[in-house]
Protein backbone atom coordinates (compact mmCIF):
# COMPACT_ATOMS: atom_id res chain seq x y z
CA UNK A 1 0.00 0.00 0.00
CA UNK A 2 1.63 3.33 -0.69
CA UNK A 3 2.28 5.99 1.01
CA UNK A 4 -0.44 8.18 0.10
CA UNK A 5 -3.44 5.71 0.54
CA UNK A 6 -2.09 5.05 4.13
CA UNK A 7 -2.83 9.00 4.65
CA UNK A 8 -5.70 8.67 2.98
CA UNK A 9 -7.56 5.32 5.32
CA UNK A 10 -6.19 7.15 8.43
CA UNK A 11 -7.59 10.54 7.72
CA UNK A 12 -11.10 8.46 7.39
CA UNK A 13 -10.62 7.13 10.53
CA UNK A 14 -9.02 9.89 12.50
CA UNK A 15 -12.64 11.08 13.48
CA UNK A 16 -13.84 7.82 14.83
CA UNK A 17 -10.51 7.35 16.70
CA UNK A 18 -10.34 10.66 18.15
CA UNK A 19 -14.10 10.75 19.68
CA UNK A 20 -13.60 7.01 20.81
CA UNK A 21 -10.39 6.28 22.06
CA UNK A 22 -9.19 9.79 23.28
CA UNK A 23 -12.05 9.72 24.91
CA UNK A 24 -13.59 12.96 23.33
CA UNK A 25 -16.80 10.91 22.69
CA UNK A 26 -18.81 8.51 23.96
CA UNK A 27 -19.81 4.96 22.15
CA UNK A 28 -23.59 5.83 22.78
CA UNK A 29 -22.81 8.68 20.96
CA UNK A 30 -22.89 6.44 17.75
CA UNK A 31 -26.37 5.80 16.38
CA UNK A 32 -27.70 3.48 13.52
CA UNK A 33 -28.91 5.75 10.65
CA UNK A 34 -31.56 4.66 7.76
CA UNK A 35 -28.88 3.29 5.83
CA UNK A 36 -26.70 1.57 8.68
CA UNK A 37 -25.37 -1.57 7.46
CA UNK A 38 -26.52 -4.48 10.03
CA UNK A 39 -23.55 -6.63 9.13
CA UNK A 40 -21.29 -3.91 10.17
CA UNK A 41 -23.14 -3.21 13.06
CA UNK A 42 -23.73 -6.53 14.80
CA UNK A 43 -20.13 -6.89 14.16
CA UNK A 44 -18.61 -4.09 15.15
CA UNK A 45 -20.78 -1.69 17.53
CA UNK A 46 -21.66 -3.82 20.45
CA UNK A 47 -21.17 -1.65 23.37
CA UNK A 48 -19.26 -4.02 26.11
CA UNK A 49 -18.03 -7.53 24.71
CA UNK A 50 -18.70 -9.78 27.70
CA UNK A 51 -20.24 -12.28 28.64
CA UNK A 52 -21.63 -11.18 31.47
CA UNK A 53 -22.88 -8.40 29.75
CA UNK A 54 -26.31 -9.71 28.63
CA UNK A 55 -27.93 -6.29 27.84
CA UNK A 56 -25.42 -5.20 25.81
CA UNK A 57 -25.78 -8.61 23.85
CA UNK A 58 -29.76 -8.25 23.93
CA UNK A 59 -29.27 -4.92 22.77
CA UNK A 60 -27.56 -4.95 19.77
CA UNK A 61 -29.62 -7.85 18.71
CA UNK A 62 -32.48 -5.24 19.07
CA UNK A 63 -30.65 -2.81 17.12
CA UNK A 64 -30.14 -4.86 14.13
CA UNK A 65 -33.16 -6.10 13.90
CA UNK A 66 -34.33 -2.52 13.77
CA UNK A 67 -32.17 -1.44 10.75
CA UNK A 68 -34.16 -1.37 7.29
CA UNK A 69 -32.59 -2.50 4.16
CA UNK A 70 -30.58 0.11 2.59
CA UNK A 71 -31.71 2.69 -0.50
CA UNK A 72 -28.72 0.92 -2.69
CA UNK A 73 -29.96 -2.42 -2.01
CA UNK A 74 -31.93 -2.03 -4.83
CA UNK A 75 -29.77 -1.65 -7.38
CA UNK A 76 -27.75 -4.23 -6.38
CA UNK A 77 -30.76 -6.39 -6.61
CA UNK A 78 -31.43 -5.04 -10.24
CA UNK A 79 -27.39 -5.45 -11.07
CA UNK A 80 -27.70 -9.06 -9.92
CA UNK A 81 -30.44 -9.98 -12.13
CA UNK A 82 -28.81 -8.53 -15.17
CA UNK A 83 -25.62 -10.47 -14.35
CA UNK A 84 -28.11 -13.47 -14.30
CA UNK A 85 -28.77 -12.88 -17.63
CA UNK A 86 -25.50 -11.98 -18.98
CA UNK A 87 -24.78 -15.80 -17.71
CA UNK A 88 -27.22 -17.02 -19.48
CA UNK A 89 -29.52 -17.67 -17.13
CA UNK A 90 -32.86 -17.84 -18.20
CA UNK A 91 -35.86 -16.85 -16.16
CA UNK A 92 -37.01 -20.26 -16.88
CA UNK A 93 -33.90 -20.98 -14.90
CA UNK A 94 -34.94 -18.68 -11.66
CA UNK A 95 -37.94 -19.38 -8.79
CA UNK A 96 -39.14 -17.19 -5.77
CA UNK A 97 -39.21 -18.91 -2.56
CA UNK A 98 -40.87 -17.20 0.45
CA UNK A 99 -39.87 -18.17 3.85
CA UNK A 100 -42.94 -19.24 5.81
CA UNK A 101 -41.74 -18.54 9.46
CA UNK A 102 -38.52 -17.26 10.25
CA UNK A 103 -35.18 -18.71 9.15
CA UNK A 104 -31.52 -18.75 10.49
CA UNK A 105 -28.76 -19.22 7.96
CA UNK A 106 -25.31 -18.82 9.65
CA UNK A 107 -26.46 -19.36 13.33
CA UNK A 108 -23.27 -20.87 14.57
CA UNK A 109 -20.64 -18.62 12.37
CA UNK A 110 -17.79 -16.58 14.39
CA UNK A 111 -19.67 -13.50 15.83
CA UNK A 112 -19.47 -11.03 18.63
CA UNK A 113 -22.32 -12.79 20.07
CA UNK A 114 -22.56 -16.46 21.04
CA UNK A 115 -24.98 -16.54 17.95
CA UNK A 116 -24.54 -15.43 14.20
CA UNK A 117 -26.57 -14.62 11.06
CA UNK A 118 -25.46 -14.78 7.36
CA UNK A 119 -25.47 -11.11 5.91
CA UNK A 120 -24.56 -9.95 2.62
CA UNK A 121 -21.34 -7.89 3.37
CA UNK A 122 -21.60 -4.80 1.32
CA UNK A 123 -25.55 -4.38 2.16
CA UNK A 124 -26.50 -6.16 5.74
CA UNK A 125 -28.64 -8.01 3.93
CA UNK A 126 -30.00 -11.75 4.63
CA UNK A 127 -29.28 -14.23 1.76
CA UNK A 128 -28.73 -18.00 1.59
CA UNK A 129 -25.52 -19.37 0.28
CA UNK A 130 -25.49 -21.36 -2.69
CA UNK A 131 -23.73 -23.95 -1.40
CA UNK A 132 -25.95 -24.28 1.64
CA UNK A 133 -28.85 -24.86 -1.29
CA UNK A 134 -26.95 -27.63 -2.91
CA UNK A 135 -26.02 -29.24 0.62
CA UNK A 136 -30.44 -29.44 1.66
CA UNK A 137 -30.94 -30.51 -1.37
CA UNK A 138 -28.31 -33.32 -2.09
CA UNK A 139 -29.76 -34.43 1.38
CA UNK A 140 -33.30 -34.90 0.37
CA UNK A 141 -32.02 -36.86 -2.66
CA UNK A 142 -30.25 -39.01 -0.29
CA UNK A 143 -32.67 -39.41 2.09
CA UNK A 144 -35.80 -39.58 0.37
CA UNK A 145 -35.33 -40.59 -3.13
CA UNK A 146 -35.01 -43.96 -4.88
CA UNK A 147 -32.01 -45.64 -5.94
CA UNK A 148 -30.92 -43.74 -8.95
CA UNK A 149 -30.70 -40.58 -7.07
CA UNK A 150 -28.39 -42.06 -4.38
CA UNK A 151 -24.31 -40.89 -4.08
CA UNK A 152 -22.49 -42.50 -6.81
CA UNK A 153 -25.91 -42.67 -8.87
CA UNK A 154 -25.50 -41.12 -12.47
CA UNK A 155 -28.35 -38.59 -11.73
CA UNK A 156 -26.99 -38.11 -8.25
CA UNK A 157 -23.54 -37.30 -9.71
CA UNK A 158 -24.97 -35.15 -12.62
CA UNK A 159 -26.81 -32.78 -10.19
CA UNK A 160 -24.53 -32.53 -7.28
CA UNK A 161 -21.05 -34.09 -8.80
CA UNK A 162 -18.44 -36.76 -7.12
CA UNK A 163 -15.20 -35.95 -4.64
CA UNK A 164 -13.70 -36.05 -7.48
CA UNK A 165 -16.09 -33.34 -10.36
CA UNK A 166 -18.04 -31.06 -9.64
CA UNK A 167 -21.94 -31.82 -10.92
CA UNK A 168 -23.14 -29.74 -13.60
CA UNK A 169 -25.45 -27.71 -12.06
CA UNK A 170 -24.47 -24.30 -11.05
CA UNK A 171 -26.46 -23.02 -7.62
CA UNK A 172 -25.85 -19.32 -7.09
CA UNK A 173 -26.24 -17.82 -4.20
CA UNK A 174 -29.68 -16.26 -3.58
CA UNK A 175 -30.37 -13.01 -2.51
CA UNK A 176 -33.15 -11.14 -0.75
CA UNK A 177 -36.07 -9.98 -3.41
CA UNK A 178 -35.88 -6.54 -3.41
CA UNK A 179 -39.42 -5.33 -2.57
CA UNK A 180 -39.42 -8.33 0.27
CA UNK A 181 -41.95 -7.12 3.09
CA UNK A 182 -40.02 -6.02 5.66
CA UNK A 183 -39.10 -6.16 8.66
CA UNK A 184 -36.52 -8.80 7.23
CA UNK A 185 -34.77 -9.32 10.35
CA UNK A 186 -36.30 -10.23 14.10
CA UNK A 187 -35.23 -11.08 17.69
CA UNK A 188 -35.24 -14.43 19.14
CA UNK A 189 -34.58 -16.24 21.61
CA UNK A 190 -32.77 -19.26 22.66
CA UNK A 191 -33.17 -21.01 26.00
CA UNK A 192 -29.93 -23.14 27.26
CA UNK A 193 -31.29 -25.22 30.41
CA UNK A 194 -28.06 -27.07 30.83
CA UNK A 195 -25.28 -24.90 29.80
CA UNK A 196 -22.43 -26.05 31.89
CA UNK A 197 -23.17 -29.51 30.62
CA UNK A 198 -24.19 -28.96 27.07
CA UNK A 199 -20.47 -27.57 26.79
CA UNK A 200 -19.09 -30.51 28.07
CA UNK A 201 -17.81 -29.36 31.79
CA UNK A 202 -18.87 -32.47 33.21
CA UNK A 203 -21.82 -31.21 34.61
CA UNK A 204 -24.82 -33.27 35.10
CA UNK A 205 -27.95 -31.55 33.96
CA UNK A 206 -30.38 -30.86 36.91
CA UNK A 207 -33.39 -29.67 37.53
CA UNK A 208 -32.29 -26.76 39.06
CA UNK A 209 -30.53 -25.44 36.81
CA UNK A 210 -30.84 -21.48 35.86
CA UNK A 211 -32.33 -21.17 32.30
CA UNK A 212 -29.54 -19.17 30.42
CA UNK A 213 -31.57 -16.86 27.58
CA UNK A 214 -28.92 -16.40 24.60
CA UNK A 215 -30.76 -13.46 22.04
CA UNK A 216 -30.26 -14.03 18.39
CA UNK A 217 -31.22 -12.69 14.88
CA UNK A 218 -34.08 -14.88 12.32
CA UNK A 219 -34.70 -13.76 8.97
CA UNK A 220 -37.97 -13.56 6.79
CA UNK A 221 -38.28 -12.32 3.32
CA UNK A 222 -38.57 -13.82 -0.30
CA UNK A 223 -34.85 -14.90 -2.06
CA UNK A 224 -34.17 -14.93 -5.82
CA UNK A 225 -32.95 -18.65 -5.95
CA UNK A 226 -31.27 -19.15 -9.75
CA UNK A 227 -29.98 -22.72 -11.22
CA UNK A 228 -27.76 -22.96 -14.42
CA UNK A 229 -26.41 -25.98 -16.31
CA UNK A 230 -24.66 -24.41 -19.62
CA UNK A 231 -22.57 -28.04 -20.07
CA UNK A 232 -25.29 -29.80 -19.85
CA UNK A 233 -27.46 -31.63 -22.71
CA UNK A 234 -31.81 -31.12 -21.89
CA UNK A 235 -30.44 -28.52 -19.43
CA UNK A 236 -34.23 -27.36 -18.67
CA UNK A 237 -35.03 -30.83 -18.22
CA UNK A 238 -32.46 -31.01 -15.39
CA UNK A 239 -33.06 -27.94 -14.20
CA UNK A 240 -36.69 -28.60 -13.51
CA UNK A 241 -36.28 -31.58 -11.26
CA UNK A 242 -33.78 -29.69 -9.53
CA UNK A 243 -35.74 -27.07 -8.83
CA UNK A 244 -38.31 -29.98 -8.08
CA UNK A 245 -35.86 -31.93 -5.28
CA UNK A 246 -35.30 -28.17 -3.49
CA UNK A 247 -39.30 -27.30 -3.23
CA UNK A 248 -39.75 -30.52 -1.61
CA UNK A 249 -36.58 -29.97 0.46
CA UNK A 250 -37.46 -26.17 1.85
CA UNK A 251 -40.71 -27.25 2.38
CA UNK A 252 -40.41 -30.64 4.40
CA UNK A 253 -36.59 -30.14 5.27
CA UNK A 254 -35.99 -26.75 6.02
CA UNK A 255 -32.71 -24.75 5.60
CA UNK A 256 -30.60 -23.51 8.14
CA UNK A 257 -30.18 -24.27 11.48
CA UNK A 258 -32.92 -24.85 14.02
CA UNK A 259 -35.05 -26.87 11.32
CA UNK A 260 -36.49 -29.11 14.22
CA UNK A 261 -37.82 -26.47 16.37
CA UNK A 262 -39.75 -25.28 12.79
CA UNK A 263 -37.48 -22.63 11.14
CA UNK A 264 -36.09 -22.54 8.02
CA UNK A 265 -39.40 -23.98 5.96
CA UNK A 266 -39.80 -22.35 2.79
CA UNK A 267 -42.09 -22.45 -0.34
CA UNK A 268 -40.96 -22.15 -3.42
CA UNK A 269 -43.12 -20.69 -6.44
CA UNK A 270 -43.69 -22.94 -9.18
CA UNK A 271 -44.32 -22.42 -13.00
CA UNK A 272 -45.63 -24.88 -15.92
CA UNK A 273 -42.29 -25.71 -16.32
CA UNK A 274 -41.89 -27.27 -13.49
CA UNK A 275 -44.83 -30.25 -14.25
CA UNK A 276 -43.27 -33.04 -16.02
CA UNK A 277 -39.34 -32.55 -12.85
CA UNK A 278 -42.15 -32.33 -10.30
CA UNK A 279 -43.77 -35.62 -11.57
CA UNK A 280 -40.81 -37.70 -12.15
CA UNK A 281 -39.33 -36.55 -8.56
CA UNK A 282 -42.53 -37.23 -6.72
CA UNK A 283 -42.37 -40.88 -7.84
CA UNK A 284 -38.89 -41.51 -7.09
CA UNK A 285 -39.94 -39.67 -3.27
CA UNK A 286 -39.82 -42.88 -0.46
CA UNK A 287 -41.94 -43.24 2.19
CA UNK A 288 -40.70 -40.33 5.56
CA UNK A 289 -38.95 -42.05 7.87
CA UNK A 290 -41.04 -42.12 11.18
CA UNK A 291 -38.04 -39.43 13.15
CA UNK A 292 -38.65 -36.79 10.37
CA UNK A 293 -42.13 -37.07 10.25
CA UNK A 294 -42.48 -36.73 14.22
CA UNK A 295 -40.07 -33.76 14.25
CA UNK A 296 -42.53 -32.06 11.74
CA UNK A 297 -44.83 -32.75 14.19
CA UNK A 298 -43.31 -31.04 17.40
CA UNK A 299 -42.23 -28.05 15.30
CA UNK A 300 -46.26 -27.80 14.29
CA UNK A 301 -47.72 -28.62 17.92
CA UNK A 302 -48.74 -25.44 20.57
CA UNK A 303 -47.51 -28.49 23.45
CA UNK A 304 -46.04 -31.59 24.15
CA UNK A 305 -49.03 -34.01 23.93
CA UNK A 306 -49.24 -38.03 25.03
CA UNK A 307 -49.26 -38.50 21.25
CA UNK A 308 -46.58 -36.95 20.15
CA UNK A 309 -44.17 -39.09 23.55
CA UNK A 310 -45.76 -42.25 22.28
CA UNK A 311 -44.68 -41.88 18.96
CA UNK A 312 -40.98 -41.07 20.57
CA UNK A 313 -40.96 -43.78 22.26
CA UNK A 314 -42.66 -46.48 19.01
CA UNK A 315 -38.92 -45.00 16.93
CA UNK A 316 -36.66 -47.79 16.42
CA UNK A 317 -33.67 -47.85 18.68
CA UNK A 318 -31.46 -47.91 15.78
CA UNK A 319 -33.12 -44.08 14.25
CA UNK A 320 -29.98 -41.38 14.26
CA UNK A 321 -32.88 -38.96 14.87
CA UNK A 322 -34.49 -40.52 17.63
CA UNK A 323 -31.78 -38.30 20.23
CA UNK A 324 -32.82 -34.98 17.84
CA UNK A 325 -36.74 -35.87 18.49
CA UNK A 326 -35.98 -36.54 22.20
CA UNK A 327 -34.10 -32.62 22.50
CA UNK A 328 -37.44 -31.49 20.32
CA UNK A 329 -39.66 -32.29 22.93
CA UNK A 330 -37.68 -31.49 25.78
CA UNK A 331 -37.08 -27.99 24.37
CA UNK A 332 -40.89 -27.46 23.66
CA UNK A 333 -42.30 -29.00 27.21
CA UNK A 334 -39.11 -26.17 28.84
CA UNK A 335 -40.44 -22.97 26.16
CA UNK A 336 -44.12 -23.32 28.59
CA UNK A 337 -43.42 -20.59 30.65
CA UNK A 338 -42.56 -22.25 33.78
CA UNK A 339 -46.21 -24.07 33.51
CA UNK A 340 -46.06 -27.16 36.12
CA UNK A 341 -45.93 -30.58 34.46
CA UNK A 342 -48.44 -32.73 35.15
CA UNK A 343 -46.95 -36.05 37.15
CA UNK A 344 -47.64 -38.11 34.14
CA UNK A 345 -46.07 -35.50 32.29
CA UNK A 346 -43.26 -35.09 34.65
CA UNK A 347 -42.21 -38.55 34.13
CA UNK A 348 -41.88 -38.89 30.80
CA UNK A 349 -40.26 -35.19 30.80
CA UNK A 350 -37.66 -37.20 33.32
CA UNK A 351 -36.86 -40.32 30.47
CA UNK A 352 -36.15 -38.20 27.85
CA UNK A 353 -33.75 -36.14 29.73
CA UNK A 354 -32.51 -39.15 30.80
CA UNK A 355 -31.77 -40.50 27.34
CA UNK A 356 -30.56 -37.47 26.40
CA UNK A 357 -28.07 -37.78 29.11
CA UNK A 358 -27.06 -40.93 27.92
CA UNK A 359 -26.75 -40.80 24.37
CA UNK A 360 -25.65 -37.04 23.83
CA UNK A 361 -22.42 -38.27 24.05
CA UNK A 362 -22.10 -41.34 21.42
Amino acid sequence: MGEAAKNSYRDALEPLYSGLYKGEKEPEDIHQGKDTNASLWLDKYIKVQSQEDTDSRSGLVKEVSEIALPKAYSQFYERWEQMLTSAGVTPQQRRTAMVKGRMIIGLGDESVLETSITLHHTYGVPYIPGSALKGLAASFARQRLGPKWQKGQEAYNVVFGTSKEAGFITFFDAPLVANSKQPILHRDIITVHHPEYYQGNGATPSDWDSPTPIPFLSATGTYLIALAAPDLDHQQTWINKTFAILRYALEEMGIGAKTSSGYGRMELALTEDDTIGETEVAEEIVPEPASTSLLRKIAAAPQVTYELFAAWEQLPPDDERRIEAAEALVQKWDSGGGKKRMPKEEKRYQILKKFIAENAAK
